[in-house]
């Protein structure tokens, strides 16, 4: 009695979960907007000074500016750059998800090196269920998948413990 009620609390946990990854997804987007967004215009202001002072592009304008001998002027010039490599990361994110289905979603947020920016993201999360179909329907089937492949040994190893059979004598 006490298995079922877990199997069945453990499937509602993982299907519950699962059901958070498009929902995690949207919000992860939205705060990639914004920051693509705000850094748009430096970015775009970096290029237009690459132009104005003669230089091929940024990466090159920068490359002069970090070899400049002031600690000022190479420090903001290293700032600028990792600005440019964020802004960069972030809209090639985007693209990623944008284009991507469930599971390469999941496969995303679960690398390393997005544990930082997807650790902000959940600071303001507030768990919710998907409204798309196809995103409901990876989900349940993930959950399914996963739910047999980690509950399966339980029962196969409660299946074959020996029953002890009570003999009854008149």
């Amino acid at each position: 009695m006490i298995v079922r009620l877990i199997d069945k609390l453990f499937f509602a946990v993982l299907l519950i979960a699962l059901l958070q990854i498009p929902i995690v997804t949207d919000h992860y987007l939205q705060y990639l907007h914004g920051y693509v967004d705000a850094t748009e215009t430096e970015v775009l202001h970096y290029q237009q000074l690459a132009r104005d002072y003669g230089y091929a592009d940024t990466d090159s304008m920068l490359s002069a500016l970090i070899a400049n001998s002031d600690p000022l002027v190479s420090a903001d010039a290293r700032h600028k750059q990792a600005v440019i490599q964020a802004h960069a990361q972030a809209r090639q994110a985007m693209a990623i998800l944008q284009s991507s289905h469930y599971f390469e979603q999941f496969w995303y947020f679960i690398q390393p090196r997005q544990y930082a920016r997807l650790t902000k993201v959940l600071e303001l999360y507030q768990p919710s269920l998907p409204l798309r179909p196809q995103a409901i329907g990876a989900a349940i089937v993930t959950a399914i998948c996963l739910y047999l492949l980690l509950w399966l040994p339980v029962f196969l190893m409660l299946r074959k413990r020996p029953k002890h059979h009570r003999f009854i004598s008149h």
